[in-house]
């Protein structure tokens, strides 16, 4: 019964989706069981009726597939760049590659976004470079061996990395003049001896040696495994 109903709707609901169709036929199907009460049952105002309201179905379908096919679009130029027109937008400060005419926008935006991956990529490795190479040229200055009786506290909290490898020497020779440095204003105030006191006299400040890093060492302290020479 229900083929028979569909057939008669479809004669008078030209134009009408058969899927629509489907169900009034499917829901008057479950009632309607004499073929001949079909044109009695489906009158004019009945017809009439299913069309309106096919029609207002029809429209509301189209409203929400128009709003979320916008709302996709949008969603897709807001992520890429893009403007109304489908244009990469111009971001101040920066300039990027005339589009190509011939290009879809989707294509070059996937490019755009593709780039933008491989060069954070590349930024990430680049950093890990930098901080391994960083790393390398510190532990040659700690060895170096002009620095090898400096107190490790007095090397404490000073960048020991330099720029590059030339800079290695340059870094060394600052350091070890600021500490030689310290040693002489110690040793002019007085604070230190440099030569123990002539005729057995007691020593400055109650210090005993004859060289300066006594002091400096007590003050700081050296590293685990640094002996005095």
């Amino acid at each position: 019964m229900k083929e028979k109903i569909l057939q008669f709707l479809k004669t008078k609901l030209a134009g009408v989706q058969e899927t629509y169709l489907k169900e009034v036929a499917d829901f008057y199907a479950k009632s309607l069981t004499d073929e001949t009460k079909i044109e009695a049952t489906f009158t004019d105002g009945v017809v009439d009726f299913i069309k309106l309201n096919a029609s207002q179905l029809q429209k509301e379908g189209d409203r929400r597939a128009t709003e979320a096919s916008a709302t996709a679009v949008k969603t897709f130029q807001e992520k890429h760049g893009l403007d109304e027109n489908g244009k990469t937008k111009a971001i101040p400060g920066k300039t990027d590659p005339a589009p190509n005419p011939d290009e879809p926008a989707w294509f070059t935006a996937f490019k755009k976004e593709q780039a933008e991956k491989q060069a954070e990529l590349n930024a990430k490795i680049e950093k890990q470079e930098k901080e391994k190479t960083s790393s390398v040229l510190t532990e040659k200055v700690k060895a170096h061996p002009k620095l090898k009786d400096i107190p490790a506290s007095f090397l404490a909290g000073r960048n020991l990395t330099p720029a590059s490898e030339a800079d290695i020497d340059n870094l060394v020779n600052t350091i070890e003049t600021e500490y030689n440095g310290l040693k002489q204003e110690l040793v002019e105030k007085g604070v230190i001896q440099s030569q123990p006191p002539k005729g057995g006299g007691a020593p400055v400040d109650g210090k005993v040696g004859d060289d300066v890093n006594d002091y400096l060492e007590e003050k700081f302290p050296k590293a685990e495994g640094q002996t005095k020479t």
